[in-house]
């Protein structure tokens, strides 16, 4: 019977031996790539979207001028639902929207530009009178400056070569044809050759060391024409994709010229127009412009090119909403 008992014991602690190392072997190993703590942390940022929506204006206007300084986006004049001449100014910090020093008195057409980080606005029409008038903003007050000697209205105001830039509109509905550049250091303003082919409401940009009006009317058109100011001659830039006229245009930060928007070139409808200019032989149409408009001056602020307000339909249909490029 001890025999017998020996061999039970043993075959017994053969078996717990032989069925110990097959359960272990069993056990599932955990996955290195769950068990990795940054593995999210290596996941690439999300690309920022090329249109956005942005933090609309506090009221509905069009036809107005934008610039950016001191780190705030200026949004200047404009026309309201009623068709009055605005000498609000909305101020933007990247926030909120503040009302900043109000015109001396309503513009509407006018453009804007930015130099040595002061914002200038020249011309315009107030309540159906062409303006020569140019201002400084000097902290929380306009300055007045010398006049420009044509006044207009539709036209684009572009900082470049330390000077200022006023090329288009027009003045008592005739389109204006000469140039006219301020210096600010003489404080003077002279006459250059007129652009080869006169027109108002007209989207300004700088492209190396022109300075272009691309669009504009009437009839609408396509065509760009540019200033080159290190040889004091006008170019023909290759033509927009489509006619345009009051859309926005700007120059971003990497150089690349781009123009959104606009009436089309009966003046029946708005434009969706989005095109960007890479290099000066061609354009390249992107996808639809975000919330279609017309009558807004675009600026750079923050890296991304700004539309805030202008008309959703053709004639006078003021929207504050605000939208945004890269």
């Amino acid at each position: 019977m001890k025999r017998l008992r020996t061999l039970a014991i043993v075959g017994t602690a053969i078996l717990v031996s032989c069925a110990g190392p097959q359960h272990a072997a069993a056990t599932p190993t955990p996955s290195i790539a769950s068990a990795s703590p940054s593995a999210a942390a290596e996941s690439p940022s999300p690309i920022p979207p090329q249109q956005r929506m942005e933090t609309s204006l506090p009221v509905a206007l069009e036809e107005s001028a934008a610039a950016v300084a001191g780190g705030n986006l200026y949004v200047i004049g404009g026309l309201d639902a009623a068709g009055n001449s605005l000498r609000t100014v909305w101020v933007f910090d990247g926030k909120t929207w503040r009302a900043g020093p109000r015109l001396p008195l309503g513009l509407d057409h006018t453009s804007a530009a930015t130099l040595n980080d002061h914002v200038y606005v020249a011309g315009g029409h107030s309540f159906g009178t062409d303006s020569g008038r140019f201002f400084r903003l000097d902290g929380e007050a306009w300055t007045e400056l010398p006049r420009m000697h044509h006044p207009r209205g539709g036209h684009t105001l572009l900082s470049a070569n330390a000077r200022l830039y006023v090329i288009g509109g027009n003045a008592a509905l005739v389109n204006v044809g000469p140039m006219e550049v301020y210096d600010p250091v003489s404080g003077v303003w002279s006459d250059r050759l007129a652009i080869p082919s006169p027109r108002n409401h007209v989207s300004g940009f700088v492209f190396g060391a022109n300075v272009c009006a691309a669009g504009g009317r009437s009839p609408g058109t396509t065509r760009v024409d540019c200033f080159n100011f290190e040889s004091s001659t006008w170019v023909r830039f290759p033509d927009l994709p489509r006619a345009t006229s009051g859309a926005g245009a700007a120059t971003l930060d990497d150089g690349r010229a781009l123009i959104l928007g606009g009436e089309n070139a009966q003046e029946t409808s708005i434009s969706d127009q989005f095109a960007r200019l890479p290099n000066p032989s061609s354009w390249v149409a992107a996808e639809a412009m975000l919330i279609p408009r017309h009558g807004f001056e675009l600026a750079v602020f923050q890296g991304r090119a700004w539309a805030c307000g202008g008309g959703g339909q053709p004639g006078l249909h003021p929207v504050a909403v605000c939208t945004s490029v890269a």
